[in-house]
């Protein structure tokens, strides 16, 4: 009875250590878009993420993060997999990375098949509509 009482507490302890994982402040803010195709905003919150630009409307809606790379200080690129996109959206997976100061680069890909072979030499420079990419130089957060 005693060593299910100490595997019961270490899998307790073990489980508080995920909370402050989870607990880690979201990446959030607000990110206006340069030129013709970009005019818009990119609207990221705690829960939520919406991005209205000239040739889409992506309303709020949740989303997943599926990649993040951070510095000591804070996040230089995120993914984001839209739960639910809205039916004037475009993208369903919106990455943003830090540029430089004031400067973000955000990407709407089509699919996340899309993100994840845009790399590809087939991929990249394709005509196909399914394959094409809205990149926009963004102004928000420093």
């Amino acid at each position: 009875m005693r060593c299910l009482t100490i595997l019961g507490l270490s899998i307790s302890i073990a489980g508080l250590s995920g909370v402050v994982v989870a607990g880690e402040k979201a990446f959030t803010g607000v990110f206006e878009g340069t030129g013709r195709g970009c005019s818009g905003a990119l609207y990221v919150r705690a829960k939520t993420i919406e991005w209205n630009s000239t040739y889409s409307l992506c309303k709020a809606t949740h989303y997943e993060v599926l990649e993040a790379k951070k510095s000591d200080v804070d996040y230089e690129r995120i993914v984001f997999q839209l739960k639910k996109p809205s039916s004037q959206c475009r993208y369903s997976v919106i990455e943003v990375e830090h540029a430089s100061g004031y400067n973000w680069n955000v990407s709407g890909y089509q699919s996340l098949e899309g993100f994840k072979k845009k790399d590809l030499p087939d991929w990249r420079n394709s005509a196909l509509p399914e394959r094409q990419i809205l990149s926009c130089l963004m102004t928000g957060l420093d």
